[in-house]
């Protein structure tokens, strides 16, 4: 779900804010603003998260594999 979230927020300020400045980013200091190339990675990354999860080593990981084990989720 918070995923979800920063793959929104990071499309609306594609959008609204960085894309009159092109794709790159600015790294020379020559352009008016950032561009865009950022922001198509951490929504590619949101994405990979939504489909296929945080992992093995993630906080709800651990907490699944304790609820698999003892049947139910510690409080």
């Amino acid at each position: 779900m918070a995923a979800f979230g920063i793959a929104v927020d990071f499309a609306v300020a594609l959008f609204m804010v960085h894309l009159p400045n092109g794709f790159f980013m600015n790294w020379s200091g020559q352009q008016k603003g950032e561009g865009i190339e950022f922001f198509f990675l951490a929504i590619g990354i949101a994405i990979a998260i939504m489909i296929g999860g945080s992992g093995a080593w993630s906080v709800d990981g651990v907490l699944a594999r304790r609820k698999n084990s003892t049947g139910r989720v510690p409080t």
